[in-house]
């Protein structure tokens, strides 16, 4: 395992100890289901890994469960957003306000009491180095019972909240009675589109590639009892599995991952399962590369979220007009392609907060027919 905190030796420290396992914070928590999953969830990581034997590794599993010891149950949801997710929610800290209040409510603290204010700092390395050693081990990363409670933990979270990370109004595109809508590349969006899509619509197909999504969307739809979505695991443009005609394919910012090759087979296969007169409904922006670009400035590039940049991934000049070319090459007939130039200052990139960095990018839609 390679971890500057964390080990799998046989003579290793326990992960958790007493202390971690009074789970103070998530007995005051009004989210018992996922209380129940973040406990589940280190007592299996429990089994896999924990901490060097010495002082350095005493003085790890010390802090470490304290913060057990305080956790909120959110903590689910920082963990997964960084294990599985951070491409879509880079900015991700520790809430230290959330630990401080369970550690006040705290009637009998171990002894020495800690201060909180103290070990912070050391929480917050804690957290990260765990979030990078669960995403950076295979074994870890899609273990299946890692991967079911925080996808489980994830859907009672969106169920409690609707604090849901990405909205998409495509129930408003989308009339009653028609065919089959197919979401591509769904992501986190999956649970606003489940939440909203109405009873009158048409079977809603949601495909994504990640277990993570795939596993809390599943789950998401059958806690709200969603009768007409469909949860489709698909590697578009490899195997994308889906059997339908649709009336309509949506595709928000992902055609921008695939060389243009690619883009040009999935074209091609949405020109085949769409129905006569059916739409192709494609969002994207170039904004990916721009930081890419703006990241060569070494300066710029020490102010992103450490990891945030591994996830971007480089596409060809003049994006936006080679897809609409390329659309049209596949015998689709545009009709509306809109696109803006954006200029911003925002800290959702950087590794500190309320350190704005600049960005610009263009972001465009196009809607297309097929015609025959």
């Amino acid at each position: 395992m390679n971890s500057s905190v964390f080990t799998n030796d046989k003579e290793r420290l326990p992960l958790l100890t007493k202390v971690g396992r009074a789970w103070q914070g998530l007995d005051r928590s009004s989210s018992p289901e996922m209380g129940v999953r973040l406990r589940e969830l280190f007592e299996h990581l429990n089994t896999r890994f924990g901490f060097a034997p010495g002082e350095a590794g005493q003085r790890h599993q010390d802090a470490f469960n304290l913060l057990l010891r305080y956790a909120y149950p959110e903590l689910m949801i920082d963990l997964a957003d960084r294990i599985y997710v951070q491409h879509e929610r880079p900015m991700v800290f520790l809430n230290r306000d959330h630990i401080k209040l369970n550690r006040n409510a705290d009637t009998d603290p171990p002894r020495p009491a800690a201060r909180i204010e103290e070990l912070g700092p050391d929480m917050e390395v804690l957290f990260r180095e765990l979030a990078e050693t669960l995403q950076s081990q295979n074994d870890l990363r899609e273990d299946a019972v890692v991967v079911r409670l925080l996808a489980e933990g994830y859907s009672y979270y969106m169920a409690l909240t609707k604090n849901f990370p990405w909205e998409d109004p495509l129930k408003d595109q989308i009339p009653p009675g028609t065919a089959p809508v197919l979401d591509v590349a769904t992501g986190l969006t999956g649970f606003s589109l489940i939440h909203d899509w109405p009873a009158s619509h048409p079977l809603l197909v949601l495909a994504d590639s990640m277990p993570f999504i795939v596993e809390g969307l599943t789950h998401f739809k059958n806690l709200l009892g969603r009768k007409n979505v469909e949860i489709l695991k698909a590697e578009f443009p490899e195997s994308p599995g889906a059997s339908y005609k649709f009336g309509t394919i949506h595709v928000s910012k992902f055609l921008h991952h695939l060389p243009r090759e690619d883009r040009k087979r999935f074209l091609s296969w949405a020109q085949s399962q769409l129905i006569p007169g059916g739409q192709l409904s494609v969002i994207d922006t170039d904004l990916e590369n721009r930081i890419l670009k703006d990241s060569e400035d070494l300066q710029y590039r020490n102010k992103l979220m450490p990891g945030y940049l591994e996830t971007l991934v480089k596409i060809e000049d003049r994006f936006c007009h080679n897809l609409v070319d390329d659309i049209r090459e596949q015998g689709f007939a545009v009709r509306n392609f809109d696109f803006h130039e954006y200029h911003d200052e925002t800290d959702a990139y950087s590794h500190y907060p309320g350190d704005d960095l600049p960005i610009k990018f263009l972001g465009f839609d196009i809607l297309a027919q097929k015609v025959s």
